[in-house]
């Protein structure tokens, strides 16, 4: 199997000595370069700011550790019509479920409730983060000046046009 690339944006922590019922509390920020990076891997113009809060909490059934936080960044993406630049603010809340690599869910767990897999050991929070922040953005921003477009099926109204031949290959077809 190929080995991954290294998150642009990595804040591992140890949780394999987490109790059940104990919390992890961590808050994190993203540097310059690291917003960079960020920016470049989710086609963003600019990540101006990326910070989140984030509490790990075994289960107390001691396999499956809860991850929930808020996520707050400031970007700038591409306008889709005009391409000019369109600054955002986003401020979400996220949770997460992880269970050890091998884990078997019961036959209940379904789609979306599936746990994220992890090494039994750390859990990174930054590219928790990074995932979170990827479904958080616009997928269609749109400049404020940018025009309307129109619906998809619409046609503009346009009267539709004499055409001088249209009726020449059945004229000439009865001459025969």
């Amino acid at each position: 199997m190929p080995q991954q690339p290294a998150p642009e944006f990595s804040r591992p922590v140890k949780v394999d000595k987490l109790e059940p019922g104990a919390e992890i509390h961590r808050k994190i920020e993203a540097d310059e370069s690291e917003r960079k990076a960020l920016a470049a891997r989710l086609g963003l113009v600019r990540l101006e700011g990326l910070s989140a809060e984030v509490t790990l909490r075994r289960a107390p059934g001691g396999v499956l550790i809860a991850a929930s936080g808020r996520l707050t960044a400031d970007v700038v993406q591409s306008c889709v019509v005009t391409m000019a630049p369109v600054s955002g603010h986003i401020d979400e809340k996220f949770e997460e479920v992880f269970a050890p690599e091998g884990y078997e869910a019961g036959e209940d767990a379904e789609g979306d409730d599936l746990p994220e897999s992890f090494d039994g050991h750390e859990i990174d929070i930054g590219e928790l983060a990074a995932q979170h922040l990827s479904l958080s953005l616009d997928p269609y921003p749109r400049a404020p000046d940018a025009a309307p477009t129109p619906p998809v099926g619409d046609e503009p109204d346009v009267p539709e046009r004499r055409r001088p031949f249209e009726g020449l290959a059945e004229m000439l077809k009865n001459q025969k």
